[in-house]
Parts: C-alpha cells; sequence; structure tokens
C-alpha cells in the first residue's frame, strides 16, 4: 500500500514537467529526426513561367515561298541627291547622300503589296549589288529598257513571278531649258533674284511592270502619273519658278543651301510620305488587269 502511494506521488510531480518540455520538442526537433526539420524549412518551388506562343509570320517572310504573283525588284533607295542649278553651268552640283536606313525600297514594296490586296503573293527578289550598273551609268544611245527586261530575267531564276515590278528612278527635264532633275532628293535653284531661289523636294520614280514569261515590259509609268500621261503632256502645262517641278515634289520653307548633314536627316519622314502619296497614286493603275 505505502509502495503504490510513494508511485502514485512520483507520477503526480513529474506531469507538470513533461507539459513544459513538449513544446520545446515540437519547435526545436531532434537531430535524431532531420526530415522535420528539413520539411518546415524548404520554401515551396515558383510556378514556371507559361510557354510563349510562336509570333506570327511576317508579311515579308510569309510571301518568300509558296507561288509568286508579284516580283518587286526596287532600286530607288541607295542615295538622296542635291542637285543645284545656277545662272550658268559653274553654279551647277550634283551630290549624293547615302540613304539605305531610309528605307525607301521596303516602302516601295509595302506599298505594292497593299496596292495588289490579299489575293496576290508579293515577293521582293533580291539581285546582285552590280546588277543595275549598265543601267545606271549607260554608254551613249544605250536602250535602259533591255537592261531591265534582262535584270528581271535574272532574278527569276530564283522563283518564278507571273509578273514584275522594276522600281527605279526618273529623270524629267524643267520645261525648254537644258536643266534636268533626277531621282529623289532636292532640286535648288539660285539666281540674282532671291525670290527665283527655292528648294524643291523631289521623289520621281519610274514603274515598269513587266510579263514573268516574255519578259517584255506591258506597262510603264511614273510616280504619282499614269503611263498615258506622258513626258510630252508634262511638258505642255509648262512651268512656275514657284513650281517647277511636274511630279511628286514639295518646296521647302526656311531650307539653307547648302543643307548640314542634319537637316538633310530631316528630310527623312517627309520623302517617305511623299513617296507612298506618290505610288499609291500609280500603283493602281499599273495592276490592274
Amino acid at each position: 500500500m505505502i509502495h503504490n502511494i510513494a508511485l502514485w506521488f512520483a507520477l503526480a510531480l513529474a506531469q507538470p514537467a513533461l507539459a513544459q518540455t513538449a513544446p520545446t520538442t515540437a519547435s526545436n526537433p531532434s537531430p535524431a529526426n532531420p526530415s522535420s526539420a528539413k520539411s518546415s524549412s524548404t520554401k515551396p518551388s515558383p510556378a514556371k513561367p507559361a510557354a510563349k506562343k510562336p509570333e506570327p509570320a511576317k508579311p515579308d517572310a510569309a510571301a518568300q515561298s509558296g507561288p509568286c504573283g508579284i516580283g518587286v525588284i526596287p532600286h530607288i533607295g541607295e542615295s538622296f541627291l542635291l542637285q543645284s542649278f545656277g545662272i550658268t553651268v559653274f553654279g551647277n552640283e550634283l551630290k549624293k547622300v547615302p540613304i539605305e536606313p531610309w528605307g525607301l525600297d521596303d516602302l516601295l514594296v509595302a506599298r505594292v503589296r497593299a496596292a495588289a490586296g490579299p489575293h496576290f503573293a508579293v515577293r521582293r527578289m533580291a539581285y546582285p549589288a552590280n546588277a543595275f550598273a549598265t543601267f545606271d551609268d549607260p554608254p551613249p544611245f544605250h536602250n535602259g529598257e533591255n537592261d531591265l527586261k534582262e535584270i528581271a530575267q535574272n532574278v527569276s531564276r530564283a522563283g518564278g513571278c507571273e509578273r514584275y515590278i522594276v522600281a527605279v528612278r526618273d529623270a524629267i527635264r524643267i520645261g525648254d531649258s537644258n536643266i534636268i532633275v533626277r531621282g529623289i532628293g532636292v532640286f535648288h535653284r539660285g539666281g540674282l533674284i532671291d525670290r527665283f531661289n527655292s528648294d524643291i523636294l523631289v521623289v520621281l520614280t519610274a514603274l515598269y511592270v513587266i510579263d514573268g514569261r516574255s519578259f517584255e515590259i506591258v506597262k510603264k509609268g511614273y510616280g504619282g502619273i499614269a503611263d498615258e500621261d506622258t513626258l510630252v503632256d508634262r511638258l505642255r502645262r509648262g512651268f512656275s519658278y514657284e513650281t517647277p517641278i511636274h511630279g511628286p515634289s514639295r518646296k521647302l520653307e526656311d531650307f539653307t543651301w547648302p543643307p548640314t548633314p542634319d537637316a538633310v536627316t530631316g528630310l527623312r519622314e517627309p520623302t517617305r510620305a511623299l513617296l507612298a502619296a506618290s505610288l499609291d497614286v500609280a500603283l493602281p493603275r499599273l495592276l490592274a488587269p
């Protein structure tokens, strides 16, 4: 009996101590149970980001495969011409400024694609750097149109198209004078009288539609002017000192001659806008059946 009472008394004293040590054991796990410590301190791994959807193919990339309706051979965006004409030939000057980063050839391809519509595959055709060498610097009595037909025939080996559009720079004569304004750039006319001085931004392009089988020129036109509006028709209108260029042009106000490099760079967007507007006039009629 006495032995049982002593045992009961010992258990009663030990119960509070066990109650105090129980939380400590839970918050500080024993080294003998490392898995419980690791699981309580491990952070959840972040969720992986969702995979990006592939971007749709760009129009130029998509048009480079499959049947070709219209092949575009652009040759207008290499340089910007600064053309100065004085009262004598000693005041004449021509300077070329490289402008390939302006993307005029790319703009031309985009306008052809817009004019052709979604039912025609429009493809920009690659060609060697010297493909237009003879056309750009022709010998006397040379027929440049034969060069264009040959160029279209050569580039067609990379993939035949139903027809080709070859775009080059145009040149026009001012009235009955000996002044010839060329291509894309600024035409500056100087003189002794200030009001006769002018600076005109010009975007003169010629467009040739060539059959993809016979490689004959089937249509030709000019930026902003359809093919039935010939050079003779343009000259018959005469010209004024205010607007001497009968073609895509824009008079520049407060333009200092000779222009600084920054002034030329500032003409990038006006040139692109004038080119786009002129092509949007000429291309629908050239592409019509």
